[in-house]
Formats: structure tokens, C-alpha cells, sequence
């Protein structure tokens, strides 16, 4: 039986999916391209990632060492480039009215939903978290984790920072 995923949503809804869907195939086979090189922590480095993540991330939302850069910020879309490196993390956190998409691209981490099992996430692994669900991401205590948001939003207040992960949650 053919199915015909135009059918199930509306005209504008079908067209920001596809939108969404090119421009994550482009970032992917881009990276895919890219990501060669050596073994550090468990993350492939290649000497400097195609998209630097040297600006370390704010402690005031995040536990450990985090990078970070923006690589787009304009319009209704904000795709950000994270580097956790082992034992980090963000802080609990959602994205009001918005869904955000987390690509995997290299390394171990974690994510957990607010009322969910905290579960592995590796290379390759794409997380969709509906919009206003809390939730946290980060690298596992042995790996760096290094992952690429994607997230529809109107640039300011696009998370609400809420509380620091714990350890017992963490562990």
C-alpha cells in the first residue's frame, strides 16, 4: 500500500518539513565529507572540525566543558554546533512553541526527557524533541559527544534554561 505523506499534514506544515529535510541532507552529507581524521576522546577530530566549536558555552547553563558555535541565527532557524566533552552537559532545559532536531555526529552521549529513561545516544542517532518538552543532552563520562541543533524558534528566548542535571540523575 502506497502512502502519501503530503496527505497527512497541511500545505504549510508539508512545506517546512521538506525545507527541513535539505537543509539537514546538505549538513549531512557536508559533514559526512568532512569528519575524517584522528581519534580523540573518542570523537573524530580531524585536526579542527569543519564547523569550530571554540567558544566555550556559558557555565551558567551548562555543567563541564561545552563548546559551541552558531551557525546560524537569523530568520526562524537557529543551527548550533555543540562539543561536550566528557562529563558535561547542558542544564535542563525546552524550547517554548518549538521543535528542535539533534544530529549526532560523533562520540557518546546522553538524553533524557523530562519523565523518560535517561538513554545512550551515538553517532548517526537523530533526536526530534516536540516543542516545550524539557529535556538534556550531553557527552558520557569516557566520550566526547559532538552534535548540530537544529531549531525553529523565534531567535530570542529560543530556551528556557531551568536547573543544573544532577549527578545522581547524571550517573
Amino acid at each position: 500500500m502506497k502512502t502519501n505523506l503530503k496527505e497527512g499534514m497541511n500545505g504549510t506544515s508539508y512545506g517546512r518539513f521538506l525545507r527541513l529535510m535539505v537543509m539537514m541532507s546538505a549538513v549531512l552529507l557536508l559533514l559526512g565529507s568532512c569528519l575524517e581524521g584522528k581519534k580523540e576522546q573518542g570523537v573524530d577530530t580531524a585536526g579542527t572540525l569543519i564547523f569550530p566549536a571554540d567558544t566555550k558555552a556559558s557555565p551558567e547553563y551548562n555543567t563541564g566543558e561545552v563548546y559551541v558555535s552558531l551557525l546560524k541565527e537569523s530568520g526562524n532557524t537557529m543551527i548550533a554546533h555543540f562539543i561536550f566533552k566528557p562529563n558535561s552537559r547542558n542544564f535542563w532545559h525546552y524550547h517554548p512553541d518549538a521543535e528542535q532536531t539533534l544530529l549526532v555526529l560523533d562520540g557518546e552521549g546522553y538524553y533524557q526527557e523530562e519523565g523518560g529513561e535517561k538513554r545512550v545516544i551515538r553517532k548517526g542517532d537523530v533526536i526530534v524533541t516536540p516543542p516545550n518538552v524539557r529535556h538534556w543532552n550531553g557527552a558520557t563520562p569516557d566520550s566526547s559527544i559532538v552534535c548540530m541543533t537544529v531549531t525553529e524558534h523565534a531567535i530570542e528566548n529560543h530556551a528556557v534554561q531551568l536547573r543544573a542535571v544532577t549527578d545522581e540523575e547524571y550517573d
